[in-house]
């Protein structure tokens, strides 16, 4: 610190300066010291309230060094601070920034009668239970409650004021994050968060708000460990006393696991159990959407069926086991053959459908399908088995049909492809249905 800047300490009983019997002169480069900050605040707990710090002001601006270092050490958490200005300074050039850094009051630093009583008028201040520190000792406390309070919550906590900056946060919130205090506090999303994410919170910020109300909605958090969670957000808007929005207060709920255990009961409900495909229901749901996006537009559809030929021998000479091994290969074939979007689906015990999300390519796929399995060696762990299927297929522009209806069609072209031998395909072209 330099050297043009004391600090003194007023409410002190003893070592006072002889002409201020209730100053002591502090040296700065000695509050980080941990055995002079003990014994200092052992000292003061007692009558913490009826004490300030009295930073001497300059011309050359050196009391803020002081006060940065008042403030960086924790010590203006406890007692507030004066500016007490040199003869000779002139007020007007530095009172401005001295009540900007939160200043108590601005005494000048003049002799006799005039300065005791400002000295003595300020410690009456300090002691009143009515004054403004005594206010600001309440408003400490209870924020230190508050804060040891929000601590002992498990969920992340946190408040910000209107430009996004962070004003308080819990331990759960800096554990959450993996970021020391400093690094959130007086900072923004900008600063904690990935550029992707921390634009995701800054916009529903926003909104909040301009809306003055309340806002839930889910997100993603990159986790202390790097890795990213799903979560849900509560926030809601902070008013002061005349009503108007100051700021933002809000909860974080991880809903991870939650949301993993959602998906695997979806996957669990929506797919065949032995295949891993679509099962009936799922299937018959989701081309159902499909088949009145196609009727909005006027634009075709192909939907095939295909049962796998002989599967009750097989069943009844090698096993189920193997029986069931030669539908999960099938499937993987034929998935392996099938675009991005396409449908497909186990809808009874050896019978499959598949939906075709590209228009154009109806028939090459249905020629294909029997030619593909006929080549392939199914379950080798059994000995090998060569397998063919029957296939049937319908293309038309749905006018009126519903998927059922569709399914008809389809079966019609499919039992047309078994009656002729099986290892067979039929595609039907009906046009409009």
């Amino acid at each position: 610190m330099a050297s043009g800047s004391d600090l003194f300490l007023l409410g002190a009983e003893s070592g006072g300066v002889s002409a201020q019997p209730y100053l002591q002169r502090v040296r700065v480069a000695e509050l980080s010291d941990a055995c002079v900050r003990a014994d200092l605040m052992c000292r003061l707990a007692h009558v913490m309230y009826a004490h300030c710090w009295l930073v001497e002001g300059d011309a050359c601006g050196h009391w803020q060094e002081c006060v940065t270092a008042l403030r960086d050490g924790g010590w203006l958490e406890q007692m507030p601070w004066a500016l007490w200005l040199r003869p000779q300074v002139e007020r007007s050039g530095i009172q401005d920034a001295a009540w900007a850094q939160g200043a108590l009051e601005i005494i000048d630093r003049d002799s006799g009668r005039r300065f005791r009583d400002r000295i003595a008028s300020l410690r009456q201040r300090l002691r009143s239970p009515h004054g403004p520190f005594a206010q600001l000792h309440r408003t400490r406390m209870a924020h230190e409650a508050m804060r040891s309070t929000l601590n002992h919550i498990p969920a992340p906590i946190f408040i910000k004021d209107m430009e996004g900056r962070y004003l308080e946060c819990n331990q759960a919130f800096l554990d959450y994050l993996g970021l020391p205090r400093d690094k959130v506090i007086a900072h923004t999303v900008y600063d904690v968060a990935p550029p992707q994410l921390a634009s995701v919170y800054d916009e529903a910020d926003r909104h909040l708000l301009e809306d003055g109300k309340r806002q839930i909605y889910d997100a993603q958090v990159c986790w202390s460990d790097g890795t990213t969670r799903d979560v849900t957000f509560y926030k809601t808007v902070i008013r002061d006393q005349i009503g108007r929005v100051v700021g933002q207060a809000g909860a974080i709920f991880d809903i991870t696991e939650k949301k993993r255990l959602v998906n695997t009961l979806r996957v669990l409900s929506e797919t065949d159990p032995l295949t891993g495909i679509l099962n009936r229901r799922s299937f018959m749901e989701q081309a159902a959407v499909l088949v009145n996006e196609r009727r909005l537009k006027g634009e075709p559809l192909t939907l095939i069926l295909f049962d796998l030929d002989h599967l009750k021998q097989l069943n009844d000479t090698r096993g189920h086991a193997c029986g069931d091994t030669v539908l999960r290969e099938l499937c993987g074939i034929v998935a392996g053959h099938l675009r991005p979007g396409d449908l497909f689906a186990r809808i009874g015990g050896d019978e499959f459908a598949i939906f075709l999300q590209r228009l154009t390519d109806g028939c090459a796929v249905v020629k294909r399908l029997p030619q593909l399995v006929a080549s392939k060696i199914f379950a080798p762990e059994y000995g090998g088995q060569r397998c063919t299927i029957s296939v049937g297929s319908v293309s038309l522009i749905p006018v009126s049909a519903d998927v059922e209806q569709i399914l008809v069609f389809a079966d019609h072209a499919l039992y047309e492809a078994k009656s002729k031998g099986k290892n067979v395909a039929i595609a039907r072209n009906l046009s409009c249905v």
